[in-house]
């Protein structure tokens, strides 16, 4: 037992000894520890420039030229001036007090790196080595700053939408993050205390969901509205609220404001509302009646009697109207001489604007009525040349008469 007792403590005390010599000088061979200790900024964003710094160490005898290399690759690239490979020349060990070496890179992030950690590699070799070591599994970390979910485009079909009508609005929105974007909620705002849209939802809510959208990608969103039939015709400003989440969690939500025109095409007539002129020949007051038949207003309206052989103007030639309301009616008068058979029209053009500012040109005929010498007295409306001279015989005569009646009392 003694002897059992003593063969077990020789041994573990070869063991310490045997453990006392390979701390001391720590092997035969460079024993080459490498860590990426730090990278600035922590994240980085994609575009932007990174500083990585690499710590060496060894842990065995020393190394003779030593030559340390980065290895990069997409998306990191190195900035103009920066060397991949560098040499350290002797890497001392620890045993003879050298402290860690530090190596440091300047890299460039691509502009389209996706959000995340990116391996990057690096190798080195020393004359102790027959090649190099490869070195795998460092990571450096990405990160868009704020991630940008943009209403790309907006459209309307049709582009003007008539009051009762439908529309199909298409929101189209692009993910500039280079991760993907989740829980998207878009709605819009058809009714709030300050302002009440003349839209209705058909076939959904005024909101829609999506689960994700992809990094750089872009996504078309469907609203179908229906618009009030007494809806005013003009630009409404719908608000647009977008709420999502990106890849770590962080929360957005943003308002914008997309358009939605409403608004007809202008329905104004002219007709004649009273004239002088009944007879080839004769100039007189001609006065035309502008209605608003449609639902937009009119602005700006301008009235223009364009002259032909058989239309002359007599003074100005264009009356301006202003604005006319839907539904209502204003009268234009110009002095006119007219020649012709039967009928005659009259070319009117109207240059006008609807209420969202769209310019209309147009010219109308209206047509006069004329009527022969005969016709017109028969009618009334021309009195009899012979009635008048015999109307004014009677009056001379009168006259005579009691200017020598008075003479002879006075005789």
């Amino acid at each position: 037992m003694k002897k059992l007792m003593a063969l077990i403590i020789f041994i573990m005390l070869a063991a310490i000894a045997s453990a006392g010599v390979n701390t001391q000088y720590f092997g035969k061979t460079p024993n080459v520890i490498i860590s990426l200790t730090k990278q600035e900024p922590d994240p980085v964003e994609p575009g932007k420039q990174v500083e990585v710094s690499f710590k060496i160490d060894n842990n065995g005898t020393t190394a003779q030229n030593f030559i340390f290399e980065i290895l990069t690759e997409h998306p990191f690239s190195l900035l103009p001036g920066e060397v991949a490979s560098k040499s350290i020349g002797t890497l001392e060990t620890y045993q003879n007090g050298r402290q860690s070496v530090i190596v440091k890179y300047k890299l460039k992030v691509s502009q389209d790196a996706l959000d995340g950690d990116h391996e990057i590699k690096v190798r080195y070799k020393s004359d102790d080595f027959d090649s190099w070591t490869m070195l795998e599994g460092f990571k450096i970390k990405v990160q868009t700053y704020d991630a940008i979910l943009a209403v790309e485009k907006v459209s309307t079909f049709p582009v003007v939408t008539a009051p009762g009508e439908r529309t199909k609005l298409v929101i189209e929105v692009k993910n500039y993050a280079t991760s993907i974007l989740k829980d998207i909620r878009l709605s819009l705002s058809l009714d709030n205390a300050n302002n009440e849209m003349p839209f209705a939802p058909i076939g959904s809510s005024n909101e829609k969901v999506l689960s994700y959208i992809d990094a750089q990608a872009k996504l078309p969103i469907e609203f179908e509205l229906l618009v009030d039939s007494d809806a005013a015709s003009k630009t409404y400003k719908v608000p647009l609220s977008i709420k999502y989440s990106d890849a770590l969690h962080k929360n957005y939500s943003k308002t914008n404001l997309i358009t939605i025109i409403v608004g007809d095409i202008p329905d104004l007539g002219i007709t004649l509302e009273r004239t002088d002129v009944y007879t080839s020949g004769s100039t007189g007051n001609v006065v035309f009646r502008l209605v608003n038949k449609g639902n937009p207003d009119i602005k700006f309206l301008n009235v223009k009697v364009i002259q032909n052989e058989n239309v002359k103007v007599v003074g100005a030639d264009e009356a301006y109207i202003g604005k006319l309301d839907s539904d209502d009616f204003s009268t234009a008068e110009f002095k006119l001489s007219i020649k012709g058979k039967d009928t005659v029209k009259i070319p009117v053009e109207l240059n006008y604007r609807d209420a969202n500012n769209n310019q209309y040109k147009t010219t109308k005929d209206t047509e006069l009525k004329l009527y022969s010498n005969g016709e017109a007295k028969s009618l009334g409306v021309k009195k009899d040349g012979n009635s008048l001279w015999i109307f004014i015989v009677l009056i001379l005569i009168g006259a005579l008469y009691y200017y020598f009646r008075k003479r002879k009392n006075k005789k």
